[in-house]
């Protein structure tokens, strides 16, 4: 199996029961048969993109909240605090009384780490022109601490428009790269797809694709 891609309109989570069909907003995916396959694919891809969104942020949150001693959040804060780098941020959110953390990560895709993006889902990789707040990032993204969710990555693409998230998937049977922006960023990200002579498919035929 070669990698293949899926281009729709709207906001459609590969694993997302709800999905959001909104002409504002577009999902890339790439689908191939194992993680490592569709990493190669996304990274192709990503190199192509690299001079408009040099920017390259991983987030994710850690735990729900619910710790059964003062030491065992200690030890989690250690643990995090362990973990960051200079302009890495990892914070508290206060309402909840869970943590996550944003780590800056390589500008040039096949220098980044990929453990944590394989190990979950929940996971998100995000692709930005310039440098916003990191703290007023680390607080828009507080949205997805509890889940990422087709309402929550919506409501962030409409506060980030310039932002490409990247989610990834694997499975027994198959692996996924996906790209969810607003429209308007759309043409370019198909441009570099089309670039690495990746075959396009549609939804309907996903099925066969992945079970030839």
């Amino acid at each position: 199996m070669k990698t293949a891609y899926i281009n729709e309109t709207g906001v459609k989570p590969w694993n997302g029961v709800e999905q959001i069909d909104d002409s504002q907003f577009s999902t890339l995916t790439l689908i191939d048969h194992d993680f490592r396959c569709v990493w190669d694919s996304w990274c192709n891809v990503a190199e192509c993109l690299v001079e408009e969104w040099p920017i390259k942020r991983e987030w994710r949150s850690i735990g729900w909240g619910d710790f059964y001693s003062r030491t065992e959040e200690y030890l989690l804060k250690k643990e995090l605090a362990g973990q960051i780098k200079n302009g890495d941020l990892f914070g508290k959110n206060d309402s909840t009384n869970i943590y996550s953390i944003i780590k800056n990560i390589p500008t040039l895709p096949r220098d980044i780490t990929n453990s944590a993006l394989e190990g979950s889902s929940e996971t998100i990789l995000i692709m930005q022109k310039s440098v916003p707040s990191i703290e007023q990032l680390w607080t828009d993204m507080t949205i997805f601490e509890k889940k990422v969710t087709t309402k929550n990555i919506k409501t962030f693409l409409e506060i980030h428009p310039q932002t490409v998230l990247c989610r990834f998937f694997d499975s027994e049977t198959h692996a996924a790269a996906q790209f969810i922006s607003m429209i308007d960023v759309q043409e370019k990200l198909v441009s570099a797809i089309q670039k690495n002579e990746i075959r396009e498919i549609t939804q309907r035929e996903v099925y066969s694709y992945i079970h030839t």
